[in-house]
């Protein structure tokens, strides 16, 4: 199996949601051992911004993943432009808070869109660029919302349920492809990205009934997203032969 070595040297990785929060020190990881990072996103300024911190390190691809074909398109360019693929971090993804009764159809749209129809068609777009290259490495970012029953947030947590199911499909569908998957099931994170598109008023009601119903302790402190990141890291950095399926990592 190719990958899984001590650095990254001369490897294309693409990672979703790459402007902000986990995706962005994801990048500044992967980049620091010697990968070259496609980062995409939906926002072209913060971007563009992220792609800078990165240098010649990094490729800035903007694009919505929930439309498959931006998608191909994307990463069409990063074959064109980096030559191979060999690492796909699925983590874009979004949160909006209503209860499904009031949720409006572009908010249904959105969720699944980003959160689990992106993933599907980005690795749709990844396998034959992985298995020309002998091999690759997915990495499918999940919540530990998958575990706690937070009203308001049913949609996220059905949309991530669905990928940690997709990847236990992955792991065996790719397996003849040298691919390994990870599936990462994280806490709470000191970035303000899941909760960037929240409205105030929805917000302080759900607040509210999380705190009633005793779903706001998460055990200790949000986790740095540089935590994260390198837990993304040991995850692909593990020799052939040993897979790392899945990682559980929380506050404590």
């Amino acid at each position: 199996m190719k990958g899984g070595q001590s650095t990254l040297e001369g490897q294309v990785a693409i990672v979703t949601g790459g402007s902000r929060g986990i995706g962005l020190a994801t990048a500044h990881v992967l980049a620091r051992q010697g990968a070259r990072v496609a980062l995409i996103a939906r926002g072209r300024l913060p971007l563009a911004e992220a792609a800078a911190q990165l240098g010649d390190a990094a490729l800035a691809v903007p694009a919505d993943i929930s439309d498959p074909d931006a998608v191909r398109v994307a990463f069409e360019r990063i074959q064109c432009e980096l030559g191979r693929l060999d690492i796909l971090i699925n983590n874009a993804a979004l949160s909006r808070l209503h209860t499904i009764e009031q949720a409006r159809d572009e908010d249904i749209l959105a969720t699944v869109g980003s959160n689990f129809l992106g993933p599907v068609y980005c690795v749709r777009a990844a396998v034959p660029l992985m298995r020309a290259t002998g091999g690759g490495q997915i990495v499918n970012i999940s919540s530990e919302a998958v575990t706690r029953p937070f009203p308001y947030l049913s949609l996220y947590v059905a949309t991530k349920g669905a990928l940690e199911a997709l990847s236990l499909a992955l792991r065996e569908e790719l397996k003849p492809d040298g691919i390994r998957v990870t599936l990462l099931r994280t806490g709470a994170t000191s970035s303000d990205g899941f909760t960037r598109e929240w409205d105030p008023r929805v917000a302080e009601e759900a607040m509210r009934v999380w705190k009633e119903r005793g779903l706001l302790d998460f055990g200790g402190q949000p986790m740095s997203t540089e935590v994260v990141a390198e837990a993304i890291l040991h995850a692909l950095t593990r020799p052939a032969g040993a897979s790392i399926d899945f990682l559980d990592l929380r506050p404590g």
